[in-house]
């Protein structure tokens, strides 16, 4: 898989982030996120923004983009990623400040939950992804709670196992809190569903 990782110009808890940039094969900054990439002593390839919320870098691999279109520059690095092939993405930040911004984001990730391309929005407290209907293990890790969250429609047949409150063959609609604050008990917790798309949030309190 290529990999790409995204900075945005919000990054929660920016100090409690676990991940090794090595394994990026393309650093891309939307708008301000140029700035906390530098903090880590990288150097990206591709900018992109309207930059409201910082100086545009006086460097190549820019791409300025208008005050007013139709969507945010974190959609826009995101699209700029899909189309140089990259299809694993990492998003870091996005998750916190306003909420029409995170609500969004959530639908950069369910616009291409029926491609190839996987991405996740990650920040100090949070991971953040899509699953379509299937059978998936996730792996416990430094991350206290799972999520499962209906996005858009019921999602049917759900078992979970390896957790703390399981379930079996149930219907998680997308107006409950069912899913909510679950946590993983065994090495890894074993999923499926039959049908719908699922949000999957792994996250801490902010406070830990």
């Amino acid at each position: 898989m290529k990999k790409a990782l995204i900075f945005t110009s919000f990054i929660d808890d920016l100090e409690k982030i676990q991940l090794d940039f090595s394994c990026y094969n393309c650093i891309i900054c939307a708008d301000g996120g140029y700035e906390t990439a530098k903090e880590f002593n990288l150097k990206p390839e591709i900018m992109i923004g309207d930059y409201d919320s910082g100086t545009q870098p006086c460097e190549e691999g820019v791409i300025k983009l208008p005050m007013e279109k139709n969507m945010t520059d974190s959609e826009a690095a995101v699209d700029v990623a899909v189309s140089k092939g990259f299809d694993d993405i990492t998003v870091l930040g996005g998750l916190g400040g306003r909420f029409d911004h995170t609500m969004g984001n959530i639908g950069i990730i369910a616009k291409y939950i029926d491609s190839p391309v996987t991405i996740r929005f990650i920040d100090g407290n949070n991971k953040v992804y899509m699953l379509p209907a299937g059978s998936y293990t996730i792996k416990k890790s430094h991350y206290k709670y799972l999520g499962l969250i209906s996005y858009g429609t019921c999602c049917e047949n759900i078992s979970i196992s390896g957790v703390k409150y399981p379930l079996k063959n149930r219907v998680l609609s997308d107006s409950t809190t069912l899913g909510v604050s679950n946590e993983i008990t065994d090495d890894k917790a074993i999923l499926s569903f039959k049908r719908g798309r699922l949000l999957i949030i792994e996250s801490n309190d902010a406070k830990s």
